[in-house]
C-alpha cells in the first residue's frame, strides 16, 4: 500500500529496500511482523515493499529497452524476451507477478538483477557517477522517493535483512533527506544487527540521513523510536538496542531482552502486497535462533544479543497462526521461519496438521540430524509439507567435524535415503570449499552426491566466505586460515565487503577452487534442470516421427545479419545457435512450422534430420503440431 492511497496519513513507514532478488514475486515478512506489533502498541504503520517495486521496475519499458541493447550478454538476451512477451512475468489484466520462488520464469528477473548489487569495502555510497547508484537513483524518482515524502510520516523504519540492501538503504536515506522530508530515518535488521562498533561508527559519520540503528530484536526499540518521533522528543541513545550519532558521537546502548516469541502477534501481510503476488507463500515464526546453534562458519546465531539464543514457539500456536492468516488472507502455502525446525517441533507440529485435516503445504529449513527418522519424515509429507531447504554443506566428515555441524558423512546419506524413500523434495545447500578442505576431498565429497541425486529436487551452490562475525573470522587460525592483502572478491556468504574476512584458506590454490565451484555448480545445473523439464513437458506430449513444431511462442527468434539465428527459450533455459546455412535450410521450422524427421531428409539428410528432431525433443523445445498450445 503507499502512503498516496491513504486518507489520512500514517506516521510510520516500513520499507524493505532493494536488492533481494530471490524474495522477486514473494512477500517478505519482516515488515509484517514488525507491523503487527507496531498496530498491537497502538501504533499505525504503512508497508512499502520497495524490493518487488524494484523487479516491476526492471520490467518497465523504458529499463527493459536499455538492458536490450546490450547484444552479447545473457542479461541483454532476456530483456529482448521480457519485451517481446511483457504478459508472461506480469498478467496484463490483474496486474499479478508471475515470477515468485515457484514459478518456472522467476529466474528471468533474478538475472536481470545480477550486477546491480551494490558493494563497497565499507558503508559509504560511490562517489561520483556510478551506473549501478544511477540505476537506483532512477528507480527512487519512478515514484517511491514521492510517495515516502508524501505520507507525512514521523519514522520511516527500513528493513535489512540483507547485505546487498544496505548500500540501495543508505542511498534512499540520503534522497528522502534531500527531498526535505522530516521523518526520522531508522535502519535495522540482520545486516546491521551483525555489524561491528567500529562500523555502526563508520555508518553514521558518513550518513547523516539516518538517524538511529536498530541491532538484533527490533520491535521494542521499533515502538519506543516511534512514538519519540512522533511527540517530538527524540532521545535515540537511551532505547536498548540503539546506536545513535549525539552531538558529534556515536553512543550505543546495550540491548535488553526482545519478546518472547510466543507473544508475538499474528504478521499482518498487507492485503494489496499479496493482491499482486500469483501464488504467495506467507511467513510464520516458528522460532528465534537455531536449537543447534553450533556450526561455526555461521553468523546468524548472533542476531539476538541480550535474548536467550533460541526462543521456540509451541506447535499448536503455529498451526493457530497459520489458520488465522489463510481465513484473513485466502493463503494456503506458508514457511516456516526458522534457522532449522527442530525434530520434537516437527513431530508435534506434523500430527497436528494432519489431526486437525489441514489444507496448508508449507516449507523449513532443516539440518540433518538424525531424530528426522523415515517415519517423521513420512508424517511431514502427509502433513503437508512441499519442500525442506537443507544446510548439509558436505559430506565430507573431517570438514564437518571441524565447522561443528551436528552430522557426518554416514548420518547424510542415511538422511537422504529416508527423504528419498517417502518421497520428501529437498533442496540441498552445499558449500564446496568449508575451510580446509582439499581439492581431492572435494572432488570425492562431489562424486558421493552425484551417486545419490536421486534422493533430491534441487541443489544450491553457495562458495564459502568467512565472515568477522562468525566464530571462524573469531578464530581463523584454527581453521587454517591464512592472513591476506586486499579482497577476495564480491558475494558469498557475507554478500557485502563489510562482513568479510580478509584472510585466505590455503587447503586449494585459486585455481582448484574456481575448479571446485564451476564443477559443483555444474552438478547444480543438472540436477535443476531436471525440474525445469517437468515444466516443458506441460508443453504436452508430442510423437517427433509423425509431427512436431517448436513452441516458439514461448520463444524469442534473433536473427543476425549475417544468417545467425539464436533460439532462446526461457522454460528450458535453453538457447541455441544455428550458423547461416542450417539456418536457412530449416528457417521455416525456426518460425514455428511443424516437422517431422521424414520432412527435413532431404534437406539435412536422413541422419542429420533424425539428430535434429531428437535434440529439439530432448532439449524440451517441442509441442504438439497443432498450433494454440500455451504453457504459461
Amino acid at each position: 500500500m503507499t502512503a498516496a492511497q491513504h486518507t489520512e496519513p500514517a506516521r510510520i513507514a516500513l520499507v524493505f529496500p532493494p536488492l533481494v532478488e530471490t524474495n522477486f514475486g514473494s512477500a517478505f515478512p519482516s515488515t509484517a511482523v514488525l507491523a503487527a506489533y507496531l498496530e498491537r502498541e497502538g501504533l499505525d504503520a504503512v508497508q512499502v515493499d520497495l524490493n518487488e517495486r524494484f523487479a516491476e521496475f526492471l520490467l518497465s519499458p523504458a529499463v527493459l529497452n536499455d538492458l536490450g541493447r546490450d547484444r552479447d550478454s545473457r542479461g541483454g538476451l532476456l530483456a529482448r524476451w521480457c519485451q517481446s512477451h511483457p504478459d508472461y512475468l506480469i498478467e496484463p489484466s490483474s496486474g499479478r507477478h508471475k515470477f515468485g520462488p515457484t514459478s518456472p520464469l522467476g529466474f528471468v528477473v533474478r538475472e536481470l538483477a545480477a550486477g546491480l548489487a551494490l558493494h563497497t569495502d565499507g558503508v559509504s555510497l560511490p562517489q561520483g557517477s556510478d551506473r549501478v547508484v544511477d540505476r537506483y537513483r532512477d528507480f527512487y524518482a519512478s515514484g517511491p522517493l514521492d510517495e515516502l515524502c508524501a505520507g507525512d510520516f514521523d519514522l520511516i523504519g527500513v528493513s535489512v535483512p540483507m547485505g546487498p540492501q544496505l548500500l540501495p538503504a543508505l542511498l534512499l536515506a540520503e534522497l528522502l533527506k534531500s527531498a526535505g522530508t522530516g521523518a526520522r530515518v531508522v535502519l535495522g535488521g540482520p545486516a546491521v544487527s551483525l555489524m561491528e562498533t567500529g562500523d555502526l561508527d563508520s555508518l553514521l559519520h558518513g550518513n547523516h540521513a539516518v538517524d538511529a540503528l536498530v541491532q538484533y530484536d527490533g520491535e521494542l526499540p521499533l515502538v519506543a523510536l516511534a512514538r519519540m518521533a512522533t511527540n517530538g522528543d527524540w532521545r535515540p541513545a537511551s532505547v536498548p538496542g540503539v546506536t545513535a550519532l549525539i552531538d558529534g558521537e556515536v553512543r550505543t546502548t546495550k540491548p535488553s531482552a526482545g519478546p518472547s516469541v510466543r507473544d508475538l502477534p499474528a504478521p499482518k501481510y498487507d492485503p494489496l502486497q499479496l493482491s499482486r503476488l500469483d501464488a504467495p507463500r506467507l511467513g510464520v515464526t516458528q522460532a528465534r535462533g537455531c536449537y543447534w546453534g553450533k556450526c561455526d562458519y555461521c553468523d546468524f546465531v548472533e542476531l539476538y544479543d541480550g535474548s536467550p539464543p533460541f526462543r521456540g514457539r509451541h506447535p499448536g500456536e503455529v498451526v493457530d497462526e497459520m489458520s488465522a492468516l489463510h481465513e484473513i488472507t485466502g493463503v494456503s502455502d506458508f514457511t516456516l521461519i526458522t534457522e532449522s525446525i527442530p525434530p520434537a517441533f516437527a513431530s508435534r507440529f506434523c500430527d497436528l496438521l494432519i489431526d486437525r485435516g489441514s489444507p496448508f503445504t508449507w516449507d523449513s529449513f532443516v539440518m540433518v540430524d538424525r531424530r528426522f527418522t523415515e517415519d517423521l519424515m513420512e508424517r511431514m509429507v502427509k502433513a503437508g509439507c512441499s519442500d525442506l531447504i537443507v544446510g548439509m554443506e558436505t559430506v565430507i566428515t573431517r570438514v564437518l567435524a571441524l565447522v561443528s555441524k551436528s552430522a557426518d558423512r554416514d548420518e547424510n546419506i542415511r538422511f537422504l535415503k529416508a527423504a528419498r524413500n517417502v518421497g520428501l523434495p529437498l533442496t540441498v545447500n552445499l558449500i564446496p570449499d568449508l575451510p580446509s578442505t582439499t581439492y581431492a576431498e572435494a572432488m570425492d565429497a562431489l562424486t558421493t552426491l552425484e551417486d545419490l541425486s536421486d534422493c533430491f529436487n534441487a541443489v544450491s551452490i553457495y562458495p564459502f566466505e568467512a565472515t568477522r562475525s562468525s566464530q571462524v573470522g573469531r578464530q581463523p587460525e584454527k581453521y587454517g586460515f591464512v592472513q591476506s592483502e586486499g579482497t577476495t572478491g564480491a558475494g558469498g556468504q557475507a554478500q557485502f565487503e563489510l562482513n568479510r574476512l580478509m584472510w585466505i584458506d590455503p587447503a586449494m590454490t585459486p585455481q582448484e577452487r574456481e575448479t571446485v565451484h564451476q564443477r559443483y555448480q555444474q552438478f547444480a545445473d543438472m540436477v535443476n534442470s531436471g525440474q525445469r523439464g517437468v515444466v516443458t513437458s506441460q508443453r504436452g506430449s508430442c510423437d517427433v516421427d509423425t509431427g512436431a513444431r517448436i513452441a516458439v511462442e514461448d520463444m524469442s527468434i534473433e536473427r543476425a545479419d549475417n544468417g545467425t539465428v539464436t533460439l532462446f527459450d526461457p522454460m528450458s533455459r535453453n538457447v541455441l545457435r544455428f550458423e547461416a546455412g542450417q539456418a536457412e535450410r530449416v528457417g521455416d521450422v525456426l518460425s514455428g512450422a511443424p516437422f517431422s524427421p521424414t520432412s527435413l531428409e532431404s534437406r539435412l539428410g536422413r541422419s542429420a534430420a533424425q539428430s535434429f528432431a531428437e535434440k529439439l525433443h530432448r532439449l524440451g523445445l517441442l509441442t504438439g503440431a497443432a498450433a494454440g498450445n500455451d504453457t504459461r
